[in-house]
């Protein structure tokens, strides 16, 4: 639908007026007099302040714009208003089509490039290699790529662990924690996540002995690094339910997977898979993020912005059952804080833990945790760290966490609760030439496998 010029200039005008100061303002008996002369669309379009606020607009501002105007002109302007909103959504064909014909202009409506699936290679994305093809026959379960006896070098791993990279070498070698790299960047931000589990395998700080435990994590627990999942950077709905279905994999012979992502959208298929695993009303899940991610009524429906909306959506984590820390910035507003609400997540914005104090938040937050559902899964955004700490994120907000704050915490859930999964997110390692983001990034990881070695050790002792 296309806007007319009357209707545009009104409309810009309106916009153009959001610049102007805001005051206090009541309509005159002659606005009131003009503003009832509106039909009932009209006013039911002005009385909604979700439609006045795509313009900038509050009451008060919207009686000062109307208060020199004349019935005609008011009307004018409100459907010039109502006309911009309405050409927003997805406008169909206007002629009829045959039936089982698509509504969608062939042109300029398609909401995405369309998939050939008539491609001889339409999955090779997820083909899995079968194990007869392999060079070299040899018994399942996880190998090292090392040379030395002692290396430190040589092909990176995470921590160093030995590889696996079929679900029969974790069964066999009994494997505790899994990594696996999850390089999907196809969402907002800074679009390096997707660069993350490389650079992070080249970096050090996951393996060694942890002086307070008194343990060496990867030498109480069997850890492998089960290399990247395929993800297609042209497909993004093709990724998902792959990446779902190889970590659902992980999760049933009782492997903790460890998910280095990725941006946020990772959340999704990692979440859906351990509800596939455990069930959505055995899972809790502790989300320590920047933002929210729980937008609605978005035109793509796979992003990082929306894995929230999209997991309580389709029943795949219950409201209650999520617990969100550090979210601070802009992206949320009072509709979204309602939304939050009214799905009953429990939330520690950041305002919250500077009015209250880090120490009171926490040990809300983690009694939280202890009343709900015994499987626990831990969602860990960079974001939820000031720059100072995570420079390297891929949607940094400023005022966040640090690591003193979350490292703890974190080490503490996977040593107390019963840790079915942790993922890493939003790590976009090129935006930090100091390596320090990296390095705090691998530190979340270390604290959470420590964690788990301590609960390992007083239940084998």
């Amino acid at each position: 639908m296309r806007l007319t010029c009357r209707a545009a200039v009104a409309a810009c005008f309106a916009l153009a007026f959001v610049s102007g100061p805001a005051r206090a303002a009541e309509p005159s008996p002659k606005l009131a007099e003009v503003l009832g002369t509106l039909s009932p669309d009209q006013r039911a379009f002005i009385e909604d302040d979700r439609n006045l606020q795509r313009f900038g607009l509050t009451d008060e501002r919207l009686y000062i714009l109307f208060q020199n105007r004349d019935a005609e002109a008011v009307s004018a302007a409100v459907d010039a208003m109502m006309r911009t909103l309405a050409s927003a959504p997805y406008q169909p064909l206007e002629e009829p089509q045959p039936d089982g014909q698509s509504l969608l202009d062939p042109v300029g409506d398609m909401p995405a490039v369309p998939l050939n699936t008539q491609a001889p290679g339409f999955n090779y994305s997820s083909v899995l290699r079968p194990p007869v093809l392999d060079d070299i026959q040899r018994e399942p379960g996880p190998f090292s790529l090392k040379r030395y006896m002692f290396e430190t070098g040589g092909i990176p791993t995470f921590g160093g662990a030995p590889v696996a990279i079929r679900k029969e070498d974790l069964v066999a070698g009994e494997v505790d924690v899994a990594f696996v790299g999850v390089p999907f960047g196809n969402s907002s931000g800074w679009r390096d996540s997707r660069n993350a589990p490389e650079q992070l395998r080249a970096m050090h700080g996951i393996a060694g002995f942890d002086i307070e435990s008194g343990l060496d994590p990867m030498v109480q627990l069997s850890v492998a690094d089960y290399g990247d999942l395929s993800v297609d950077r042209m497909a993004t709905e093709l990724s998902i339910d792959h990446v779902r279905d190889m970590i659902a994999e992980m999760a049933s012979v009782d492997v903790v997977p460890f998910i280095v992502g990725g941006d946020g959208a990772v959340m999704f298929p990692s979440v859906a898979a351990m509800a596939d695993r455990y069930g959505a009303d055995e899972l809790t899940v502790v989300q320590f993020d920047a933002h929210y991610d729980g937008e609605t009524g978005l035109p793509h429906t796979i992003s990082d912005v929306q894995a929230v909306s999209r997991l309580l959506e389709q029943d795949l984590l219950k409201g209650e059952n999520l617990v969100q820390i550090g979210v601070r910035g802009t992206d949320i507003d009072e509709y979204s804080l309602g939304w939050v609400r009214s799905r009953g997540i429990r939330f520690h914005p950041m305002h919250e833990i500077e009015a209250k104090g880090w120490a009171s938040v926490r040990s809300s937050a983690l009694a939280e945790v202890a009343s709900g559902p015994g499987n626990v899964f831990i969602s860990f955004d960079m974001s939820v760290l000031d720059p100072a700490y995570g420079q390297a994120a891929g949607r940094p907000v400023s005022m966040g966490l640090t690591m003193r704050e979350v490292a703890p915490m974190i080490r503490e859930l996977c040593e107390v609760h019963n840790v079915v999964g942790l993922e890493l997110l939003d790590v976009a390692p090129y935006l930090d030439i100091s390596y320090a983001s990296e390095l705090n990034a691998n530190q979340i990881l270390r604290a959470c496998l420590v964690g788990l070695a301590a609960r390992d050790k007083r239940a084998t002792s």
